[in-house]
């Protein structure tokens, strides 16, 4: 299944007791619908506040609905911030998360000195003055395979390979906003919003270049810029 969902009201997708979340909200409804327990797969976390376009999940059911009745009853049933968009039938052996080759990720910011109400769900505002030119180029910086240590989450983690490989990573203006737009083979804890406060850091001439490539080596979230709010964040697709 594709799912799109505006995460403002959830704790992210993976389930958590005591706290609403996508997975929660979206298997629930899927049990109800089935008539039986079933073991819904996300291609991957995503944090408390973040959006998505197109994340996609994976189950297995001995139910025989048919798809498109299966899609239609799931929408009835959950909240107009979730939306199923798309399912099909799957191989056996197909995994959301392990069978995914990239995601592509996209930070959305708005520059003005007032945020539109319409904007603010899916927008950081930050009406600071960038340098954009250096803030482009520091964007370029983030491809190919690197350590990203120093662009992750302290958070107590058990991850211990920290190395990803980046395929794309730009900036692009339009207008008052600023969109971070990244694809990689797979992403830290907080990892796209480190960047993206590493970036503004950046624009704000508070870090050279220099200093920006040296964080690979420096493997030390002490060195990075702050972590930018969730809400700006925005799961666009994930490639398969």
């Amino acid at each position: 299944m594709t799912l799109a969902f505006d995460g403002t009201a959830y704790h992210g997708w993976q389930m958590q007791r005591n706290h609403p979340t996508v997975q929660g909200i979206v298997g629930a409804a899927i049990e109800r619908i089935t008539g039986g327990r079933v073991n819904l797969i996300g291609s991957g976390r995503t944090d408390a506040g973040t959006h998505a376009r197109a994340l996609v999940a994976n189950f297995s059911s001995a139910s025989q609905i048919p798809i498109e009745n299966l899609i239609r009853g799931l929408n009835s049933l959950l909240p107009q911030d979730i939306r199923i968009l798309s399912a099909r039938e799957a191989p056996q052996d197909f995994h959301s998360q392990r069978s995914a080759r990239s995601k592509v990720y996209r930070y959305q910011i708005y520059r003005g000195k007032v945020l539109p109400p319409h904007l603010a769900r899916e927008h950081f505002h930050y009406p600071y003055p960038l340098d954009l030119d250096l803030m482009a180029r520091g964007a370029r910086v983030f491809s190919g395979r690197h350590d990203f240590a120093s662009l992750a989450a302290q958070s107590g983690s058990a991850v211990t390979d920290t190395v990803r490989r980046v395929y794309r990573s730009e900036l692009k203006s339009i207008g008052r906003r600023l969109w971070y737009t990244v694809e990689a083979d797979g992403f830290l804890h907080h990892m796209v919003r480190i960047i993206v406060g590493t970036l503004l850091h950046v624009g704000r001439r508070r870090m050279g270049l220099a200093e920006l490539r040296g964080l690979f080596e420096k493997r030390d979230r002490t060195f990075a810029g702050f972590t930018a709010p969730a809400r700006g964040l925005v799961l666009l697709r994930v490639r398969y």
